[in-house]
C-alpha cells in the first residue's frame, strides 16, 4: 500500500525526501538512524549490494540497525556472522554507513532510547524506538514509538518530532485506557 510504482521509484523518492530534509536542517553533521530493513532481501530480491549502495546517495552519515532483511543477508550470505556482514559493508564496499549494529542507544531531549528493529526486542529499562511492524503496528506502544518512515509520509523523524511524540505519549496515550490498546 505504498504510493510508488516499484522498488526503484520508492528508492529514488525516499532518497530525495531524506536529502531534502537534510538540506532544510542546514546541518553537515546529521546522522540518520535506520531502524532496520534498509534493503529488501527475499527469494525474489537477492541483490543486496545494489540496495545497500543507495546509501552513497544520502547526504548524511547512516547508522544501520539490522532488521529482518539484513538478518536474512547475514544468515544466507555471511554464514550467520554479523561481524563479517558489518565489515563487508563498512570496509570492503565503502557504503555510506557510519556504523552497523543490532541495537543502539541514543538520548534525545533527555530521554534515553533503545534503537531496535523489532518491537519485541524492546529494552524494559528505557523507551524504545522501533520499526518492523510498519503501519499495522501503530505509532506507539507502552514501551516506545514506531519510527518507521511509512508512518511519517516517508519522512525522517527529527529529534523534535520524537520529543513531541513522547510528550503526547506520556500526557495522553499512556493514561487513557481507550487509547492503550497495545498493553
Amino acid at each position: 500500500m505504498r504510493p510508488f510504482k516499484n522498488a526503484l521509484d520508492y528508492a529514488d523518492q525516499q532518497i530525495q525526501i531524506w536529502n531534502e530534509q537534510i538540506l532544510l536542517q542546514h546541518s553537515k553533521n546529521d546522522t540518520i538512524y535506520v531502524i532496520g530493513d534498509f534493503c529488501n532481501y527475499n527469494a525474489e530480491e537477492k541483490d543486496f549490494c545494489m540496495a545497500l549502495s543507495l546509501s552513497r546517495q544520502i547526504h548524511a552519515d547512516i547508522v544501520l540497525i539490522a532488521g529482518n532483511n539484513e538478518e536474512r543477508i547475514i544468515t544466507e550470505q555471511f554464514g550467520g556472522s554479523f561481524e563479517h556482514f558489518r565489515e563487508f559493508c563498512l570496509d570492503k564496499l565503502n557504503f555510506n554507513f557510519a556504523d552497523i549494529k543490532r541495537r543502539d542507544y541514543v538520548t534525545i531531549g533527555g530521554t534515553t532510547f533503545c534503537l531496535t528493529h523489532n518491537p519485541t526486542d524492546h529494552d524494559e529499562h528505557c523507551a524504545t524506538l522501533f520499526g518492523h511492524v510498519h503501519r499495522a503496528g501503530g505509532l506507539w506502544r507502552p514501551y516506545g514509538l514506531n519510527v518507521g518512515v511509512d508512518l511519517n509520509h516517508f519522512r525522517l523523524y527529527k529529534d523534535t518530532d520524537i520529543t513531541n511524540l513522547m510528550e503526547q505519549k506520556r500526557r495522553w496515550w499512556d493514561s487513557d485506557p481507550d487509547n492503550n490498546c497495545f498493553s
